[in-house]
């Protein structure tokens, strides 16, 4: 089980380096979280969508391929016409696979982002 956090640890440091960077230069004071999460989640969605189709991509974006699957199926079922033979073209092409990734990745972490963000910010006050 560990082995399948690495990556996601991966970018959590990414991301906690990237809030000290902007720490370091006095930039955003309370969105710093948000912008390194945010970054964070842009890089690992980049990454997965880069190498599809190969296996490897579920491994190191695991959240953010399993989501994008579902959002991906999701969307040719209420969007698309299923029946047809070629659904994966009924749909916007930013919901496509492997664009997708990109997508669920950034606002997956967006959105951790902005819970630690708020927290902190609570926390600070």
């Amino acid at each position: 089980m560990v082995f399948f956090m690495l990556p996601q640890i991966a970018y959590g440091l990414l991301a906690a380096g990237i809030v000290r960077l902007l720490r370091r230069f006095a930039m955003l004071p309370r969105a710093r979280i948000v912008v390194g999460c945010l970054c964070a989640g842009l890089a690992a969605g980049l990454l997965a969508a880069w190498i599809w189709p190969a296996d490897a991509a579920a491994w190191l974006n695991l959240p953010g391929v399993v989501l994008g699957d579902l959002v991906y199926n999701g969307s040719i079922r209420l969007l698309g016409d299923p029946a047809s033979a070629q659904a994966h073209y009924t749909v916007s092409w930013i919901l496509r696979v492997p664009q997708v990734y990109l997508l669920v990745s950034t606002g997956l972490w967006g959105i951790i982002g902005i819970g630690i963000q708020l927290y902190f910010n609570r926390k600070r006050t």
